[in-house]
């Protein structure tokens, strides 16, 4: 038997109801329902109808939920920053208490696949998918695409904002559908990724070291200028045919015969593993400044090595590598998302709808992440707990109010035959 859900949780109201102060009573009601749901749901699919099975509670009701997302006149953004706030002020409260001084921005994009067939979800469409097509033809897959901006404090790990991406063909397609007073408006991942900078920048802890990570995807002169602009460094992977210094760096390797190769030992959590490096100290191509270049492979004769940029000269090899690999935590985050909280498992149809199951999905994550590196705020020095046993140890607490109630009622006289039907109705 599954556990159900027979009272909201006092730690998730307690986060949850200050983000909500302009909500209805009843839209509340539907926010933490919801919410409770994808937190205890373990079926694959995180439908509506599958997360109101779990509700025991008077005023549950699948239908009314999905207006609740389809029509509902509550704006998404408005939730999404007072979320933002909300995180950005823990960080601070922890970044005071324990002084860590080094902070990391992950930068990350991924897909939502859905069927092929799938065509009246506004947000999909064809995507380019580089991590090979999932039982669909040539290298795109229907999906929808979305952008997060993720922070790293010493060991706090805190999803911070996200945006839903668009393409210039649908938004052209939706808008000849839409009244001219709600067009939608066509944003470039490297602006969506800009926005979410100058949103959180004034909002960040002062006295700290801030780097930014991201992949090859955004490697580009106008996102790394409008990270300099802020006073931040960026360290990012890079593709071979990149010009520093007037020369590819795939032919850099052979030109630094002369300098000694560093060796770097790079750990996981089940193995580690040493990789030859060389690096070069150069110019980009309209980048005003001087950064440094990693030629990083395998072995020795690896004729596809991994390469590397950081806008830091100061740091070593050792240092750019260990920080860069911060970034997989971002992976993490997109499992957890699309996996444990059902990030793609949308089935309404409109753009407004589709951000708002994102909105509460995202608050589902932060408020796990966040009552994972609660335990700081009394004593910096705590080992923190993985997310996962984070997330278990919630769904106990739901378990064990659900055997105390059925206690509850079996001592008010219930019959057996009346707690299968509140509990297992036909």
């Amino acid at each position: 038997m599954p556990t159900l859900i027979v009272a909201h949780s006092e730690s998730l109201c307690n986060f949850v109801l200050p983000l909500l102060i302009a909500f209805s009573p009843a839209q509340t009601r539907h926010v933490l329902n919801c919410l409770e749901a994808l937190l205890v749901c373990q079926h694959k699919h995180k439908t509506l109808s599958a997360l109101t099975r779990l509700l025991r509670l008077p005023h549950a009701d699948e239908f009314a939920l999905a207006d609740f997302f389809r029509a509902s006149d509550w704006k998404a953004e408005a939730l999404r920053f007072a979320l933002l706030k909300c995180v950005l002020q823990i960080v601070g409260r922890v970044q005071q208490r324990a002084g860590w001084r080094l902070l990391f921005l992950r930068v990350d994009d991924a897909l939502c696949v859905k069927d092929l067939a799938t065509s009246a979800l506004e947000a999909v469409s064809l995507h380019y998918d580089h991590n090979r097509p999932r039982r669909q033809k040539g290298n795109y897959s229907n999906s929808s695409v979305y952008v997060t901006l993720s922070l790293q404090l010493g060991p706090v790990q805190l999803m911070l904002d996200w945006r839903l991406y668009l393409s210039r063909k649908v938004v052209k397609r939706l808008n000849r559908q839409r009244d001219s007073e709600h067009p939608l408006h066509y944003t470039k991942l490297v602006t969506l990724v800009e926005q979410m900078l100058d949103e959180i920048a004034p909002l960040l802890p002062r006295g700290c070291k801030v780097y930014v990570l991201f992949d090859a995807w955004y490697d580009n002169q106008h996102l790394q200028k409008h990270i300099r602009a802020h006073g931040w460094h960026w360290i990012c992977a890079t593709r071979s045919n990149r010009v520093l210094s007037d020369r590819p760096l795939r032919h850099w390797w052979s030109h630094l015969n002369h300098q000694r190769i560093t060796r770097v030992v790079l750990r996981s959590a089940t193995r580690s593993h040493t990789y030859a490096t060389r690096f070069i100290r150069g110019r980009l191509r309209r980048y005003p400044q001087a950064v440094i270049a990693i030629i990083s492979k395998r072995k020795r004769r690896d004729t596809h090595p991994a390469y590397f940029l950081c806008s830091d000269t100061s740091l070593t090899v050792r240092t750019i590598l260990k920080y860069y690999g911060y970034r997989w935590q971002a992976e993490v985050d997109n499992w957890f998302l699309k996996e444990r909280f059902g990030l793609g498992d949308y089935r309404v149809q409109s753009v407004e709808a589709i951000l708002r199951w994102h909105t509460l999905v995202f608050i589902a994550y932060a408020f796990m992440q966040v009552q994972r590196v609660t335990p700081l705020l009394d004593n910096p020095k705590v080992p923190l707990q993985p997310l996962g046993d984070v997330l278990q140890g919630y769904q106990r607490q739901h378990a064990h109010r659900m055997i105390s109630h059925i206690a509850a009622l079996v001592r008010q006289g219930l019959s057996d035959a009346e707690l299968l039907t509140l509990f297992c109705p036909p």
